[in-house]
Parts: structure tokens; C-alpha cells; sequence
């Protein structure tokens, strides 16, 4: 038997708070709906997972290591034991240094963290046994935003023909007496309809709402999946992409919560194993100081240039790859996530469910951080935005090829190490 406890605690930031993720110039100025800091509790015999789930767009590795190390201290558990994935819902407060764009406000960490604990300990204090179901479904939500033109290079445009993340797993956990404790869902699209300054949990929180309302629990929780070449369907015209509405929003939101509802469950033998591993993925051919100084006069990547300037003369090298943390957990035989930390594109998450045995697989990105976009292979020589951004987290260079070969032996070695 298996015990599941939920908890919650709202992190919406105050107004005036530099908004983060589309653009949006000014303070934030409206809350149209709350965000939340949602925590799952799993307790296996001697074995605990706590899973973390953020309205926010994302931070970097520091401060997710300060609030996983937090929960872990104040809990007693390992790291490990601690896997917090983010909604990436584009309509919150600035959380990291993405795009050189200026620093978090520390006090609104402080909430994020009080949040985060008083959830856990929440989580903690509900803990009952319960029975899973789970099962998958799919959904059109997701659509590419990578046209490749003429010269072969990907513009910024919706592409309905192009490979995308389109499965929908889905977990149930219910009391004995069929009470539904929880609902663990997760959809691969981007949550960027809102380029307003509304704080807003976009259509990840119209889908909690509609299925806590169905199911009668407080108790769901979305989890992002690979997510980093979509756009919701709603926001893309024939030629572009244009703003959203909060109709269109809501529409997304209500979308996603009733393919959930519709989904095929079957029920799991609860079996809680965790596997975590730091991995390294390579970049291609790092910049000369002279490359760099040229680039330091212009202003468009001046911070980016000064930077790897600045870590040229503190250690003598750039970095010449990117750490990401890698975390596998099985919470029930043929019940698995499997979860990276970065912006993970379609064809990834795709890769991952071909490589995992027969069950349900969630593939999920932004976990523990957001460290860099991890595209595809056959994405690497059409350029565009997925490849071109790592300067925007700080890095010299593009990522290397061989992703899919090393995110295909990640994916097998989870399976030599137990998680089935």
C-alpha cells in the first residue's frame, strides 16, 4: 500500500514585480488568478518522494537547490527525494537570470520558499493510503512553432505539420473508499496565450480548477511535459502567432482537464523507486576572447559577451558543457516520470516514451531548473530560436550533437537500475 498526502500554498507575487517569459515591459499591475506552489507526498514503506509543482516560469539550478535543500532539511529527506517541476506559465514575476534580463526579487523568494514548506509540511500531515489508476490519452493542444523556410532554417512561425509532444499521461490516486486524493496530469505546450502584466497560472490553472471541480479534491496537480517547440493551438493564425485572450485561455485549460477526464485508467501496483544522476551534455565550438570582444561592442548580446569575458579571466576556459539533472522515479509498476532540467522540444519527449517499457510514461522538463533548451539532432542544423538561444542561459556556445543517442542510454540505463 501506498500513501499519498496533498498540500498547497499561494506564491502570487505583490504588484509592481517585473514580469518574466514574453516581453511584457512595466511592473505587474493585475493577479486575474492566483499561483500556487502545489506538493504531492508519496510514502512507500521506508521510501518518500516529494513532488513540487510551480506556477512560475522557471529558476535557475541556485535557488532551485536552496528550496529543494530546504524541503529536504526541514523533512528529513534526500535530495533526490525532492523532484520540483515548474508550470513554465509565461504570465508570472521575473524568477531568474534568463536573458540577462536583471535580478529575482530576494524578498518574493522568501515567499516562494514559506510557500513551498507550508505546503510540504501540509502534504505531509494528509497522508492516507490510497490505490493508483493511471493511464494516457492525447491532445491537439500542442502546435510547432519551428517553419523551416526555403534556405532550411526554422522561423518562428506555427507549423501544424511539424512533431510535437502530443501524449497526455495521467495518474489517479484514490482512498479506499474511492475518494479521489489526487490527480497527476501533464500536457507538452508552452502556457504563453497572456502577453498582458495580469499574473496569471495561464491554462495549466484553468485545467487544475476544472478537474479539482469534476473529481471533488483539491488535490490536482500539472506537471510540464517537453514542452520547448509549442504554442497553444488557440494563439496561432495561419501565418503567425498572434496574443491570446482570457476566453481563449480558459478554452486551452478546459481542453486538457477533459481529455484527462475521458482518459483510460487502469489500475497500478504501487512500487516508489528513485533514480538521479548529474549528467553532462557537450557544446559545440566555444567563441575566441577576440570573437567575444567583437560581440562585447554591440548591444544586443553585450551582457552575454562581458560575461563570457569575465569567466574567461576567472577560471582561464569557458564551460564546455552543460550539467542537467537527471531524475527517473517509478511510482508504481509501469507508472514512471522521467524528467530533465531544461526546455526539452516534442521529438525528446517523444524519444523518451519510445524508449521506456510498456506503461505510462511521463516525460517531463523544466525539473529541478531549467538549464538550458535541449533540442533535437535534426533540429541542430536548422538553427532557430531552440538552438540560438544558449546564450540567453548563460552559456558559450550550442549544444554539441548526439542529444538523442545520450537521452536514449539515459533512458535505458533507468531501466538497469530498476525503474520499470
Amino acid at each position: 500500500m501506498m500513501n499519498v498526502g496533498f498540500g498547497q500554498a499561494c506564491i502570487t507575487p505583490p504588484l509592481g514585480l517585473p514580469m518574466e517569459g514574453l516581453g511584457q515591459i512595466g511592473g505587474i499591475e493585475r493577479i486575474h488568478d492566483d499561483l500556487f506552489a502545489r506538493v504531492l507526498w508519496f510514502e512507500q514503506d521506508d521510501r518518500q518522494l516529494v513532488i513540487l509543482s510551480l506556477d512560475l516560469l522557471f529558476f535557475e539550478r541556485t535557488v532551485t537547490d536552496r528550496l529543494r535543500g530546504a524541503v529536504a532539511r526541514l523533512f528529513d529527506l534526500k535530495l533526490n527525494e525532492v523532484l520540483l517541476n515548474f508550470t513554465h506559465t509565461h504570465a508570472g514575476p521575473r524568477c531568474s537570470e534568463w536573458h540577462y534580463s536583471g535580478k529575482v526579487d530576494p524578498v518574493y523568494l522568501d515567499k516562494v520558499e514559506q510557500g513551498i514548506l507550508v505546503a510540504v509540511g501540509a502534504a505531509a500531515q494528509s497522508r492516507e493510503p490510497v490505490e493508483c489508476w493511471a493511464g494516457a490519452t492525447t491532445t491537439d493542444l500542442p502546435v510547432s512553432r519551428r517553419c523551416v523556410n526555403a534556405a532550411g532554417h526554422a522561423e518562428w512561425l506555427p507549423n501544424p505539420a511539424a512533431e510535437v509532444c502530443r501524449h497526455l499521461p495521467v495518474a489517479i490516486f484514490k482512498t479506499p473508499a474511492g475518494a479521489v486524493k489526487a490527480v497527476v496530469f501533464s500536457a507538452a505546450c508552452h502556457p504563453s496565450m497572456i502577453y498582458t502584466l495580469d499574473v496569471s497560472a495561464e491554462w495549466p490553472g484553468v485545467a487544475v480548477r476544472r478537474l479539482n471541480e469534476h473529481f471533488q479534491t483539491s488535490g490536482s496537480v500539472f506537471l510540464q511535459g517537453a514542452a520547448g517547440d509549442t504554442k497553444p493551438r488557440q494563439v496561432a493564425d495561419s501565418d503567425k502567432w498572434r496574443p491570446g485572450t482570457w476566453e481563449e485561455m480558459e478554452a486551452a485549460g478546459r481542453e486538457i482537464a477533459d481529455a484527462v477526464i475521458r482518459a483510460p485508467l487502469q489500475q497500478i501496483e504501487p512500487d516508489l523507486r528513485i533514480v538521479t544522476e548529474e549528467t553532462f551534455w557537450p557544446l559545440g565550438a566555444l567563441p575566441t576572447r577576440t570573437e567575444l570582444q567583437t560581440v562585447a561592442d554591440k548591444p544586443d548580446r553585450r551582457a552575454w559577451a562581458v560575461d563570457m569575458l569575465r569567466r574567461l579571466e576567472l577560471f582561464g576556459r569557458l564551460p564546455d558543457a552543460v550539467p542537467m539533472t537527471f531524475h527517473g522515479v517509478q511510482l508504481g509498476k509501469g507508472l514512471r516520470l522521467i524528467a530533465l532540467e531544461c526546455e526539452m522540444v516534442g521529438e525528446l519527449g517523444n524519444l523518451i516514451r519510445r524508449e521506456s517499457p510498456a506503461g505510462v510514461t511521463f516525460p517531463l522538463g523544466y525539473t529541478n531548473g531549467c538549464a538550458i533548451y535541449l533540442p533535437s539532432d535534426r533540429q541542430l542544423p536548422e538553427h532557430g530560436y531552440e538552438v540560438d538561444s544558449f546564450w540567453e542561459y548563460h552559456w558559450p556556445a550550442p549544444l554539441a550533437p548526439g542529444i538523442n543517442d545520450r537521452l536514449r542510454g539515459l533512458v535505458r540505463g533507468l531501466m538497469e537500475k530498476g525503474i520499470t
